[in-house]
């Protein structure tokens, strides 16, 4: 999931327009040229600092490459399921995975992979001219939507054993969606009708004079017994700040940010909890619940006229993989990489579990060694078919690198999807899940938003405050366990390029292995101010070491 919970008290700030971030405090975006350090934030390259000699929690990335000097390497492909990537991008363009045995743009399926024209990966959310739906729906409502005539009436002792997982997912759904949508039902009432919605803002100016007004007396105007003008209304007096001063300035105010207002304040119950909300079987087409399909979407994304699209995956493919040594913007990790941009998460809702699958199996059987997956959620309605993807990926030697979540949560005991543990208890021996670290070396060393257990987060990477890649040209600092991960991937990456002979499970054991463990007391992350050793809140107990990875694949 990369949608944001939707406040109905909006901010002056909210109202404007926006590049969404991943992280749990957006940056602005900006070029490499405009980014100043300052004595608040941390060392631009941070990450890339080594904790011994440069006292920052970075991954001795520096290091590394003092011990690879004219040692070869080979290009490795990674994997990178998220919003799309923008394959334009100065720091980019040279590092895009190209299928050489594909035909840019002849509509013909060249290298017979049942994917025509994909010259530089897949976008299974776009339709045939590359547009692509910005947003979905959260899993909850997904989840209900596909499986309600499946089980809402079933006698639960009729249940094949087979099925008895998906219908307990679907009875958690529903559960959880439908006090939502009954909530959201008024709200959807005043923004269906853009005219109406001015109409009775109007209706209620004359009546709110004065310099100064409140949500009270927002609230207070009798409209009965018009219940579109009451929920109007509501929405008005719901979404008034205080700093908007008079009621005039305020419908002012909300006319000229109309778009980001109705999404911002409309958005659960315009898209979320809107059973009727559909854009991608307008675009896309296909069947969410058919998960035999494998072949929809789009070979190319189209980021004109978007500031959501393809920011989250961007940011993602710069960490991993920026070309190093070129003059501008960032390094990346990696130094010998190509990327795969295939595009399965949506700027706002949650992934789609045929997505997922899908998106696995088609970065495995085009090559890619390392996949990174900086993205989660709570439901998985079509958990199996994740799993037997990433049971291909395991059989075809590929590594996945998976993003812990920012709840600030004891992973070992909630539910969270995709997961290292397949629905048969089994462990999947080729998945990374990781932790977001910040660059302090003391008892703020763990983000206090990074998930984290002893059993089922394997290790951290610098997460917090992390420089990369966005669309069009851009550069931006965003923070969470989304950058952590492709931290991750990009030294996994940087060893099957240097010691191609490694195995996707030899890579993990070195990183595990190899990774530095700070023997200090932190603040276990969340809201406890309870102070915990770091080395018990992952199975590794560390953070990802980039020197002491390559020093120990030297010694294999």
């Amino acid at each position: 999931m990369i949608l944001r919970a939707l406040s109905l008290i909006v901010s002056l700030f909210c109202l404007l327009p926006a590049n969404r971030a991943s992280a749990q405090q957006p940056i602005k975006n900006t070029r490499w040229k405009d980014v100043l350090s300052s004595p608040d934030q941390p060392p631009r390259t941070w990450a890339h600092l080594d904790p011994l000699t440069d006292s920052v929690a970075g991954i001795s990335l520096n290091r590394a490459y003092e011990l690879l000097k004219g040692r070869p390497s080979v290009p490795v492909v990674v994997g990178v399921l998220d919003s799309g990537v923008d394959i334009e991008h100065e720091d980019l363009r040279e590092v895009i995975w190209t299928n050489d045995n594909e035909i840019a743009g002849n509509q013909v399926d060249d290298d017979k992979n049942g994917y025509p024209d994909d010259r530089n990966g897949w976008n299974f959310m776009g339709g045939p001219n590359g547009q692509t739906y910005e947003y979905d729906q959260p899993e909850i409502t997904q989840t209900y939507l596909l499986l309600r005539s499946r089980y809402d009436t079933a006698d639960p002792a009729t249940i094949p054993p087979a099925q008895q997982r998906q219908y307990e997912t679907y009875r958690a759904a529903k559960r959880l969606y439908l006090p939502r949508y009954q909530a959201s039902r008024a709200k959807l009432l005043a923004f269906t009708d853009t005219a109406r919605f001015w109409q009775v803002a109007e209706r209620l100016a004359p009546l709110l004079p004065g310099s100064s007004v409140s949500q009270q007396a927002i609230r207070a105007v009798d409209l009965a017994p018009d219940s579109v003008a009451i929920a109007v209304r509501n929405v008005l007096a719901d979404a008034y700040n205080p700093q908007y001063g008079a009621f005039g300035t305020y419908l002012r105010l909300v006319r000229q940010n109309w778009l980001r207002f109705r999404q911002i304040v409309g958005g659960e119950a315009l898209i979320a909890y809107n059973p009727d909300y559909n854009a991608r079987q307008l675009l896309v087409g296909d069947d969410p619940a058919n998960l035999n399909e494998r072949f929809y979407g789009s070979p190319t994304m189209r980021l004109a006229g978007s500031d959501q699209l393809a920011v989250h995956g961007s940011h993602v493919a710069g960490i991993i993989g920026a070309r190093r040594g070129n003059g501008r913007g960032i390094d990346g990790v990696a130094d010998n990489v190509r990327i795969m941009p295939v595009s399965m998460v949506p700027a706002n809702g949650d992934e789609r579990d045929k997505d997922i699958a899908n998106g696995i199996r088609y970065a495995v059987e085009n090559g890619a060694k390392v996949i990174n997956m900086s993205f989660g959620k709570r439901l998985s309605p079509f958990k199996e078919q994740i799993d037997a993807a990433v049971r291909f990926a395991e059989a075809r030697d590929v590594l996945i690198i998976h993003a812990a979540g920012n709840n600030g949560e004891n992973y070992d005991s909630l539910p969270s999807y995709p997961s290292a543990r397949y629905a048969d208890g089994q462990l999947a021996q080729n998945v990374l899940t990781v932790g977001n670290s910040t660059w302090q070396l003391d008892a703020n060393l763990p983000s206090q938003s990074s998930n984290y257990g002893a059993q089922t987060v394997d290790l951290f990477a610098p997460g917090t405050d992390i420089l990369s890649t966005v669309p069009n040209g851009g550069y931006a600092s965003f923070s969470g366990t989304s950058m952590s991960a492709p931290c991750v991937a990009g030294v996994a990456a940087l060893l099957r390029a240097y010691f191609p002979t490694l195995t996707a499970l030899q890579v993990k054991e070195i990183l595990l292995a190899s990774s530095y463990r700070p023997d200090i007391q932190v603040r276990k992350p969340g809201r406890s101010a309870t102070l915990v050793p770091f080395r018990s809140l992952s199975r590794s107990g560390g953070i990802v070491n980039a020197y002491q990875a390559v020093k120990l694949a030297l010694e294999k």
